[in-house]
């Protein structure tokens, strides 16, 4: 429970605890004082990967996907990692530039609802080729979706063998699409940028910003041939010529699909792999992401081949997706502008107020002091009061939450 409710009340790292001395933070995470550091730290260095495998399973929200058509983006998460004392596998580091010794999570993220379904860590050297295809089995087989439409970026297709294996996959099942960022290797680029002009269709997007000029995208569908295929096994292929104006060189988006629609519409469901990313940066700066604890182990016989433990890894990484998810419902149930709002925002708003906590011998009541904007949570306490919820940890107390009315602030000189 420390662990769920630190990231959404702001706490960044495990060594802030103590400093931690409020009494809320303390019933939220269930005793009448905060956890120290040692406790809660021991027990995440004692979790085992089966049984954080058990919870994330148990706790994936499959029921978003079950019997639907879902857009699920599958990517990685590099979380670096600063030891020398440990020689732990290298991987690519995005805000860093470069490879360097770090540790990974794989997500499963529906980016219509902005929503994680799934996570699995894995060491630093592991890359997104050798998960992908065990990733959409998990979604395929755990969320039994209507149809899957499945998006990698180019990771998922460093090889023309990995590129066959996806392809191979949505052969055998037919709710399945894939649609994948191709690399461009220089002799592919030169064979796209060689098709016949009148394969381009043109067509005008909005400009970066307000008010800038629109932007020209020219669409054409080709076919690629993989390395050691024949021609009747060519994979359908987007090519995406971005037109840059002025001295600048046009930019090359490919991408390989199984999907049939239009090529417009198979660039528009890819694009929006974007709220992938953006998750990842929300999760970062917000859920602090990258404290994730490590997962080599600190006391391996053999610094030059630390064990590696995912556990740790793999149970912080899900909580964090889990509060995200949370934070992502609530702000549907807030008006209109908080719709999409971020962690970040929801707990500024909502989450760090001052108050007051009451216990009686049946209930804990909390009275917040007035804020602005408490009444966007006005339908949501009385519901929540109407439900009559228990704390178990507190003697199966009630809880009771309470605004300060608007009269009662204003004549108190409040705002």
């Amino acid at each position: 429970m420390t662990s769920v409710f630190a990231p959404a009340v702001g706490l960044a790292r495990i060594f802030h605890l103590e400093s931690m001395h409020d009494q809320g933070f303390a019933v939220l995470c269930g005793g009448r004082s905060c956890p120290t550091r040692q406790w809660v730290g021991g027990w995440r260095r004692h979790l085992r990967w089966y049984e954080v495998d058990a919870f994330c399973r148990r706790t994936a929200p499959w029921d978003w996907v079950r019997g639907d058509d879902a857009l699920v983006s599958f990517d990685e998460h590099s979380i670096p990692r600063w030891t020398h004392k440990f020689a732990i596998p290298k991987g690519y580091v995005t805000i860093r530039n470069k490879y360097m010794p770090c540790e990974k999570l794989y997500y499963a993220y529906h980016v219509e609802l902005d929503r994680y379904l799934c996570v699995q860590a894995s060491r630093g050297g592991v890359e997104l080729h050798d998960v992908a295809v065990p990733l959409t089995e998990r979604v395929l087989n755990a969320g039994r979706p209507r149809h899957l439409h499945a998006l990698f970026d180019a990771g998922a297709g460093k090889a023309d063998a990995d590129v066959r294996a996806l392809w191979d996959l949505a052969a055998r099942v037919p709710n399945l699409t894939v649609t994948l960022r191709a690399c461009r290797y220089p002799h592919r680029v030169r064979l796209w940028k060689q098709l016949p002009s009148g394969l381009f269709v043109a067509h005008e997007e909005p400009g970066a910003w307000v008010g800038a000029p629109p932007k020209e995208i020219r669409l054409a569908e080709t076919r690629t041939t993989l390395k050691g295929e024949s021609a009747e096994q060519a994979v359908r292929t987007i090519v995406c010529q971005e037109v840059v104006p002025g001295p600048g060189k046009d930019r090359w988006h490919p991408l390989y699909t199984t999907a049939t629609g239009r090529p417009l519409e198979v660039l528009q469901d890819f694009r929006q792999r974007q709220h992938h990313e953006q998750g990842y940066r929300v999760a970062v700066h917000d859920e602090f992401l990258n404290t994730v604890p490590c997962g080599y182990d600190k006391e391996s016989p053999d610094p030059d081949r630390p064990r590696f433990r995912r556990g740790p890894l793999q149970m912080i990484g899900w909580l964090l997706a889990l509060v995200y998810n949370a934070a992502g419902d609530l702000a549907t149930q807030l008006p209109d502008r908080f719709h999409g709002a971020h962690v970040g925002t929801i707990r500024r708003t909502f989450f760090e107020l001052p108050g007051q906590l009451y216990c009686t011998p049946t209930a804990l009541i909390v009275y917040l002091d007035p804020f602005p904007g408490q009444q966007a949570l006005t339908p949501l306490i009385d519901e929540l009061n109407a439900q009559q919820c228990r704390i178990p940890w507190l003697e199966n107390r009630r809880l009771v939450l309470s605004l300060t009315p608007a009269c009662h602030s204003q004549a108190s000189g409040g705002p």
